[in-house]
């Protein structure tokens, strides 16, 4: 209970709200307009999806759950849990470039997209109702190219464990429409993934081709946003937040950066090819909504800096790319162990042809399809037939732990796992940055005026399904 001092009074909110808000319950105390006590309670929507996880069969199916806790970051997950399931088993430095570019491809396109609708909603939130219609706009826009190249509006089904699941972009009808790979189709009309060639790119070539003709006009939005004096004033000074407390609280994501404070895993603790590349971090220093509004922009732009040169890495570098013949990589180096890692990943690279199809709502069945034959096979009906074996025999450790962390649009993506028992991990967990995040949001967010609620809210930018996991 709220101490209460003469002419305070308190109301609730949620945890059932207008539209299609998540749950959760806000208890405010207040006096006319200023908040002086803030309380949340989540929890109202737990699914237990780690004990759902524990309770699967193999590794495809642990991943489906990894990605579906929070379907706005659904690929920073499941990469964070193939890091993790990768580092247990010993891949991290056996995996070929042109996988790790193609998952800092679509990491960054999930950043762009999380960064362009939020500017939706932090629009709304000043009222400019035109220019938050503008960037949901494309943001819908770039959710619909998702679906029609790797077939998911939250890019679900790429990341597997060893690898990514290419044939997702492969030889599938988009690239068959294509006029300038009809002769790479007339060759490969099986859909032969092993012979990989730079025309197989067209998929990522076209969605960086699309998005860039979309950043031309968000260009314009923010240039008239910044000229709109009122939203200007409604987001200075507003939600400041001390960088002290704000480190003491783990922050995280654009709030730590909105602070000065850099904590961004791409550049502290580079994973993938982040090294490689020469970015330096959005950072503003004075903590108010309008820091965090300036971050989320700067990064929009750099996270279309780095598809691009993820995909002038992918074409230019890798000219005749052997993606899938993984077992030649390190071959003259390490050839006992490299084959047991090859035999970890064998499903995932050496035989795509799967039982499990995936389709755009992220089903799983046993049938073929002639133009998608499906994302990697894990062998028989019971899910994975002979990798439980393949494993136990690799002489690989099992009785350590796999980490992985993901730096998403809001901040770092952990996850662990541990004791693999042939099928499934029998001890995994996940952390998203809202855990920490809630914790300065409430803080920081006494003392602020009533009318500026909403403001902070959506320049935090809370996932309440990753917190209620």
């Amino acid at each position: 209970m709220f101490t209460k001092f003469l002419g305070d009074y308190e109301f609730i909110w949620g945890p059932v709200k207008k539209g299609v808000c998540e749950s959760s319950y806000y208890h405010f105390l207040t006096s006319s307009e200023e908040l002086h006590e803030l309380d949340i309670t989540l929890g109202y929507k737990t699914r237990n999806a780690m004990n759902a996880a524990r309770e699967k069969n193999n590794l495809y199916e642990q991943l489906l759950i990894m990605e579906r806790i929070a379907g706005t970051h659904a690929f920073a997950a499941s990469l964070s849990y193939c890091l993790a399931a990768e580092d247990y088993f010993g891949l991290t430095g056996k995996l070929p470039d042109c996988v790790k570019l193609i998952r800092m491809f679509f990491a960054e396109l999930e950043r762009l997209r999380n960064h362009i609708e939020n500017l939706a909603e932090i629009s709304g939130s000043t009222y400019l109702e035109v220019p938050s219609s503008l960037y949901a706009y494309y943001a819908e826009k770039i959710k619909q190219i998702s679906s029609e190249t790797v077939f998911s509006r939250y890019l679900m089904g790429i990341n597997t464990v060893g690898g990514t699941r290419l044939h997702n972009l492969l030889g599938h009808t988009f690239i068959n429409n294509n006029n300038d790979s009809n002769s790479r189709n007339n060759s490969n009309k099986n859909n032969d993934i092993s012979s990989a060639h730079p025309a197989d790119y067209k998929c990522l070539e076209y969605i960086v081709k699309e998005i860039g003709s979309y950043m031309t006009d968000i260009e314009k939005i923010i240039k008239q946003n910044s000229e709109t004096k009122s939203h200007i004033d409604r987001l200075k000074t507003t939600g400041k937040i001390n960088p002290k407390i704000a480190e003491k609280l783990h922050a995280g994501g654009i709030v730590a950066k909105s602070a000065g404070i850099n904590g961004d895993l791409r550049l502290k603790y580079p994973y993938l090819l982040y090294k490689d590349i020469n970015m330096k971090p959005v950072l503003y220093n004075d903590g108010d909504a309008l820091s965090r509004y300036l971050v989320r922009i700067g990064e929009i732009r750099q996270s279309f800096d780095i598809m691009k040169i993820c995909f002038e890495k992918l074409t230019k570098n890798m000219s005749e790319p052997d993606i899938y013949n993984v077992h030649k990589q390190n071959h003259e180096h390490d050839h006992e162990n490299y084959k047991n890692i090859a035999d970890i990943v064998k499903l995932q690279h050496d035989d795509m042809r799967s039982k499990y199809n995936y389709s755009n709502s992220g089903g799983v069945n046993n049938s073929r399809s002639d133009n998608f034959s499906g994302m990697n096979n894990y062998g028989n009906g019971d899910g994975y037939g002979d990798i439980e074996q393949n494993l136990f025999l690799s002489g690989l450790p099992h009785g350590k732990y796999g980490f992985g962390s993901v730096e998403s649009s809001e901040g770092s993506i952990f996850c662990i796992t541990g004791s693999f028992d042939g099928k499934i991990f029998k001890k995994i967990n996940i952390k998203y940055p809202f855990e920490n995040n809630f914790k300065v949001f409430k803080h920081f967010t006494k003392n602020t005026m009533m009318m500026d609620f909403n403001i902070n809210e959506t320049s935090y930018n809370f996932s309440v399904a990753a917190c209620d996991k």
